[in-house]
């Protein structure tokens, strides 16, 4: 369930968006007067506000992202494919972009983020910045170069962007080249199947990336309605823009390796509490012996273990992580009698599930690649004489320890 809300998370705002430009494009009418004016310039000023911000936030890729889509935006906006004035060059400038904008998008799957000014962002800006000047370069070839030679790049070009891999259908209706589509639906697919299947890229830069290929593709193809073309590439830069927000979200309240909600999160929830509420402390038992039987890569996967099945837990609970092998469950609205036969499950569930160690066992661990987790739990409630969370807790907290020196695998209520 975690896995799929992650991947719902990381889709819903940029799916939203592009479904609500898909909806308004079925229809002008639908854009409102006042906004009219201000669509040329609003891919802009999303792509440069989303570039400070990126900036800011440290995140070399969406900087990368949206310096393309304002580009992007510019081409398709700026030269239309009949143009009375050297009509085959421009197609082809226009052809060629929409080749290179989906490729570059998608190559920003494989990269992280290392910085503009450092030498990979040097690199890669030198590489796009090349890329456009190629650009440039065959949409002025006819006044730049010999007429044989503008004419021998020209028809090689040629070739190349409008090879048919399909019957005539499958293009006849936009200007973007056949290949150019299968590529970027090819793009697409791969990246919604890389969010599906790697729990790590279900983050909300990933989902942004492949929708806004669909964007910048829907911009293309609207090159005749400069106005539609804008608002594509708008809302294509106001994803990247919001998934700036979400990450830096998510950096300040979600733990990284868990996926479970931080410390922060946890405080910041204990704030909304009324003058019911129960609140759960959680350990793994033997977790420093675990460590230094069979290392720490295999400590974390018993932490990410024990935390999807704490994710699970009913009665209205929310886990969180709290530091080290510790996690705490709120009860928002509960008693101690209320979460014990949760918490109870959800230690009975670990204590069943059988944890399977991949890869090679050291020389201390052969023969152990089976074992069984467990945890123990410490759970208090508000009362008059613990009134505030950091008191609950720490009631919690002895109980817990209760708990171990009962012969840990045990919750003890308050």
């Amino acid at each position: 369930m975690t896995a799929l809300f992650r991947l719902f998370m990381a889709l819903v705002v940029p799916v939203a968006l592009v479904t609500g430009a898909f909806f308004v494009s079925a229809d002008t009418a639908r854009i409102p007067s006042a906004l009219r004016p201000l669509l040329p310039a609003l891919p802009y000023i999303f792509s440069f506000a989303g570039v400070g911000l990126s900036w800011r936030f440290k995140r070399s890729r969406s900087v990368f992202l949206l310096l393309l889509l304002a580009a992007g935006c510019w081409i398709t906006t700026s030269f239309l494919p009949e143009a009375p004035v050297s009509a085959l060059n421009v197609k082809l400038g226009y052809a060629a972009t929409c080749f290179l904008l989906p490729v570059n998008i998608a190559i920003l799957e494989l990269l992280e983020d290392r910085g503009v000014f450092t030498g990979w962002g040097i690199l890669h800006f030198s590489v796009i910045l090349t890329q456009g000047l190629a650009v440039l370069l065959l949409m002025t070839a006819t006044t730049l170069l010999s007429p044989a030679t503008a004419n021998s790049i020209i028809n090689a070009v040629q070739q190349v962007i409008y090879f048919r891999l399909l019957p005539e259908w499958a293009d006849s209706w936009t200007y973007i080249p056949q290949m150019a589509l299968v590529l970027s639906g090819l793009m697409i697919f791969g990246l919604m199947v890389h969010l599906a299947v790697v729990p790590a890229a279900r983050d909300a830069m990933h989902g942004a990336l492949a929708t806004t290929i669909i964007c910048t593709m829907a911009g293309l193809h609207h090159v005749e309605q400069p106005d539609l073309a804008a608002m594509f590439f708008s809302v294509g830069a106001l994803i990247v823009t919001l998934t700036l927000f979400q990450e830096s979200y998510s950096m300040a309240f979600a733990d990284e390796l868990t996926g479970l909600p931080g410390r922060r999160a946890l405080m910041a929830d204990c704030k909304k509490l009324g003058r019911k509420y129960a609140i759960a402390m959680c350990d793994i038992d033997h977790f420093k012996k675990f460590n230094d039987t069979y290392g720490h890569d295999v400590g974390d996967d018993v932490l990410r273990m024990v935390a999807g099945h704490l994710s699970r837990i009913s009665g209205g609970g929310t886990a969180y992580r709290y530091g080290g092998e510790e996690f705490t469950i709120l009860f928002p609205k509960g008693t101690t009698i209320d979460a014990a036969p949760h918490l109870d499950a959800v230690r009975e569930g670990i204590a069943r599930a059988e944890f399977r160690i991949r890869g090679p066992l050291p020389k201390k661990a052969r023969g152990k690649d089976v074992v069984t987790v467990t945890i123990s739990i410490g759970v208090a409630e508000r009362t008059d004489e613990a009134t505030t969370p950091e008191e609950v807790i720490k009631v919690a907290d002895g109980l817990l320890y209760k708990a171990k020196k009962a012969g840990r695998n045990k919750v003890v209520a308050g």
